[in-house]
């Protein structure tokens, strides 16, 4: 019988509650505490395996499903699909204005207006950018939020 994928949609995707969500293929939706993430979660000689494929706020859910999708082929094709999150883990060197905005668009399919999103990136660009806009994330520290 053939697995149905695409069952969870993006609105839902910041809706879930806690618990271990299937997409369909392999693909699941991780939600404990206050963070979600993208799970491929497989079989490989007899065990399971997990691979995390990163939070919703960085991986949108069309992202995560091309992912499991090449992860699938790969596996298929008898190569570990752990192979395609190394060569993904490439450092990013983002500012935290690109973070921000990259989270504005991860989440806009969620939110039921666009405002919502102008309202975020408003307020980012009038408070948050001036002081830590050219700045790595990790570089950011309590005393630059106070």
């Amino acid at each position: 019988m053939a697995t149905t994928i695409g069952k969870l949609a993006a609105r839902q995707v910041d809706s879930l509650p806690e618990g271990f969500h299937s997409d369909g293929g392999n693909l699941y939706l991780r939600v404990k505490g206050g963070s979600r993430a993208w799970v491929y979660r497989f079989k490989d000689k007899g065990r399971v395996r997990e691979l995390g494929l990163g939070s919703v706020t960085v991986r949108t859910l069309k992202a995560a499903r091309e992912l499991a999708a090449e992860m699938r082929s790969a596996y298929a094709d008898g190569r570990d699909p752990a192979e395609l999150l190394r060569d993904d883990a490439k450092p990013l060197g983002m500012t935290f204005k690109q973070c921000a905005e990259a989270l504005i668009e991860a989440k806009r399919p969620g939110w039921r207006n666009a405002k919502h999103a102008q309202q975020w990136a408003n307020t980012l660009r009038d408070y948050a950018y001036p002081s830590l806009g050219d700045k790595a994330p990790s570089e950011v520290s309590l005393a630059d939020v106070k």
